[in-house]
């Protein structure tokens, strides 16, 4: 039961950050508390994502290989989500796939490892694998494109 409540505080908080993430670098006390707003949102979310992944790394059958991995990723993520939504405010449109997708790939692995059922679906650590592959790719790839 706690692990459905995560997830769904886990996707409020997704949707209040996405709400917040503006194309236009504008000024005043409207951006100012826009980014703020923003910068609420997105921590509270990581932080909730990250118990959700030490839940499913302590209650699941998250394997010790992926409870580091995921361990190395969750912050990576969580600093790429930050420099993606600068880079939507400073007119980089396409980097709105960061707040967008990883959040999605960091919950989908918690809930993997920590639902039997869903475990049953995807024998194997190639999911598990496939979804740190895909973090740490989009996060260098948009950490990269910031920095440009």
């Amino acid at each position: 039961m706690g692990t459905i409540i995560l997830i769904v505080l886990a996707a409020a908080l997704y949707v209040a950050m996405l709400s917040t993430v503006s194309f236009s670098a504008g000024g005043g006390d409207a951006a100012m508390g826009k980014a703020l707003a923003s910068f609420f949102f997105t921590v509270a979310l990581w932080i909730v994502l990250a118990l959700l992944v030490a839940v499913a790394a302590i209650m699941g059958a998250m394997p010790r290989r992926i409870v580091v991995i995921s361990a190395l990723m969750l912050p990576l993520a969580g600093v790429t989500t930050f420099v993606a939504i600068d880079a939507c405010s400073r007119h980089i449109k396409w980097a709105i796939i960061g707040p967008v997708l990883l959040p999605l790939l960091m919950a989908s692995l918690a809930t993997v490892a920590r639902f039997p059922r869903f475990r049953a679906a995807l024998p194997g650590d190639g999911f598990s694998f496939s979804v740190c592959s895909g973090i740490a790719v989009l996060s260098l790839a948009l950490l990269v494109a910031a920095a440009m």
